[in-house]
């Protein structure tokens, strides 16, 4: 016979799958048009992407890199460009399929929440009804603007919270089961490699969070020294490509290129760490941004990509949950450290990645790994605001306290689901539609299509540069270049650039010609921002896409 609490616990798993499912049309509506464009970053990892599920080789010509250096520097880490390699492998080169990844994982990452097992502290073992911070965590991050709005567009580091979880999940199942601890020990060392694939920032956050929690694990007992061997097997062996490819560039060999398989080197050095002289101001910098980042959120200065104005990482009245839910977690920590695994794992990846970000150049995506443990934080902390009356009566304590705090956690509830509303209006809306272009450059890629289709077999192209950011690989992804034929015409701008610039390749030249639009303009095909189009011209105009032009002077 079924318990109330039973019944309870199965009606969260029913309202779980609804989240779960609004979850996932909220990341896949409209997908391919909402950003409207196409990101630089984006069509880089697409290009590539194509290029090897066609050709086997990226636009350096490294036949299935190890790690594929994109703008020569990087900029593209493996995971997502091999798994875009195969979304455009099965749907073929199109928007939709270019973000597919992010959405997908993004969705999928709100039901892995049910995975996790949270203890309440007078629990020894999951049940159903221990399913409700889960379920509050999955609704916050359902209407959370940072990762709806990090699943809908493709840039690498957007999937990381999905590989983040499923290894958190894995190493506390381990912890907490005397079955199967052994392989979910091993199966959760080879997820965290994975997220080194996923993105940089990653290379030096994870393998320090991972001793931390070793050292957490052996100390209590969940871990004995043939399982903390063998995972550390099992994360240097899938981690030993990656490190190999480390190695040949800091030492400065040469590449190794063979038919199936290349290490690459890098053409330019790069950074994210400031001189010793700029370390001090550097860090009283961060300090700053990370200050308004875990409390109101940094908008000022961040990427369109992954902020909205008005509405930051994380709604602006959510602050007190994250501190509250971080108090929470150090409490269960200090009362229950059997159970308060996943407390443990979550402020330790948060601390190791606050520390990791006082030394480097801050953006929201460097941060990308503390999306999920605040989450966590904030759903743990609402979930004790929410069942405060049922705990105080447990513990015998005063009933008008348990229902102010229950009042406080519904009021949040609907403070979120209002700012949910206008949120999604402006995002999917004409707000973010007109702050995004300078991101986006919505229309471009489609004026390089028509371009194309207008020109005769040899007939130049010239694009303008005006409000565009690295237009040629746009171009690239849009015309679907050869890689050869990109490798034997591209002319670069600055070849041992940071980030490699390309001013022609191939029919395509980037930029007007100083006399412009005084020279001659028969036989070529142009593309123009509107702001540049001569009134004389406006008949010559054969498509308009956005705020760019096609126009073909007969």
């Amino acid at each position: 016979m079924r318990t109330g609490s039973d019944r309870r616990g199965w009606i969260y798993v029913l309202l779980f799958i609804g989240l779960a499912g609004l979850g996932f049309f909220s990341r896949f509506l409209l997908l391919g048009l909402v950003p409207a464009g196409l990101n630089q970053d984006e069509a880089s990892i697409g290009y590539d992407a194509w290029c090897l599920a066609t050709y086997g080789m990226d636009r350096n010509g490294y036949h299935w890199p190890v790690y594929p250096i994109t703008w020569g520097s990087g900029g593209g880490s493996p995971l997502l460009v091999y798994l875009t390699a195969l979304s455009t492998r099965i749907f073929g080169r199109n928007i939709w399929s270019l973000r597919f990844w992010p959405a997908c994982l993004g969705a999928l990452t709100i039901p892995l929440w049910l995975l996790l097992p949270v203890h309440q502290a007078h629990e020894e073992e999951t049940t159903p009804g221990s399913l409700l911070p889960v379920f509050v965590t999955g609704l916050l991050m359902v209407v959370n603007p940072w990762h709806l709005m990090l699943s809908r567009w493709a840039l690498d580091a957007n999937i990381l919270p999905f590989v983040e979880l499923l290894a958190v999940i894995l190493f506390v199942r381990g912890a907490q089961s005397a079955r199967y601890r052994f392989p979910l020990y091993l199966c959760s060392a080879g997820v965290f490699a994975l997220s080194i694939y996923a993105y940089g920032s990653a290379t030096l956050v994870i393998p320090v969070a991972l001793v931390c929690l070793a050292a957490y694990t052996m100390r209590t007992g969940q871990m004995h020294v043939r399982e903390l061997i063998s995972a550390i097997a099992v994360f240097v062996v899938l981690l030993a490509p990656l490190i190999l490819f480390f190695a040949i560039n800091a030492l400065a060999l040469p590449p190794v290129q063979t038919a199936w398989f290349s290490i690459p080197v890098f053409t330019a050095s790069r950074s994210i760490f400031p001189s010793p002289g700029e370390l001090p101001g550097q860090v009283l910098h961060n300090l700053r941004y990370l200050a308004r980042f875990l409390t109101v959120g940094a908008e000022e200065g961040e990427l369109i990509c992954n902020v909205l104005p008005g509405y930051a990482q994380f709604y602006h009245f959510t602050w007190p949950l994250t501190l509250c839910g971080i108090g929470l977690a150090l409490r269960r920590i200090l009362h229950n450290r059997l159970h308060a695994t996943a407390d443990v794992c979550f402020l330790v990846l948060t601390a190791v990645t606050l520390l990791f970000s006082l030394f480097i150049e801050c953006d929201v995506n460097r941060l990308t790994l503390l999306l999920v443990p605040m989450l966590y934080f904030q759903g743990t902390a609402l979930w004790q605001l929410l069942t405060a009356p049922a705990q105080a009566r447990q513990k015998g304590g005063r009933r008008v306290a348990g229902g102010l705090l229950c009042l406080a956690g519904v009021l949040f509830c609907g403070m979120v689901c209002y700012s949910a509303r206008h949120f999604v209006r402006d995002y999917f809306g004409e707000t973010y539609a007109g702050s995004s272009k300078d991101c986006f450059m919505p229309g471009y890629a489609e004026a390089v299509e028509q371009a194309l289709l207008c020109a005769g077999k040899d007939q130049p192209i010239v694009s303008t540069y005006a409000r565009l950011q690295a237009p040629f690989v746009l171009a690239l992804y849009a015309s679907e270049t050869l890689p050869a034929e990109f490798l034997d015409t591209v002319v670069w701008r600055d070849a041992t650039a940071e980030f490699r610039v390309a001013t022609s390749f191939g029919r395509f030249t980037f930029g007007l010609p100083e006399n412009w639009p005084d020279v001659q303009m028969a036989d070529t095909i142009w593309i123009l921002h509107v702001t540049e189009l001569p009134e004389a011209m406006e008949g010559d105009v054969v498509g308009r896409f956005d705020d760019y032009v096609v126009l073909h002077v007969k």
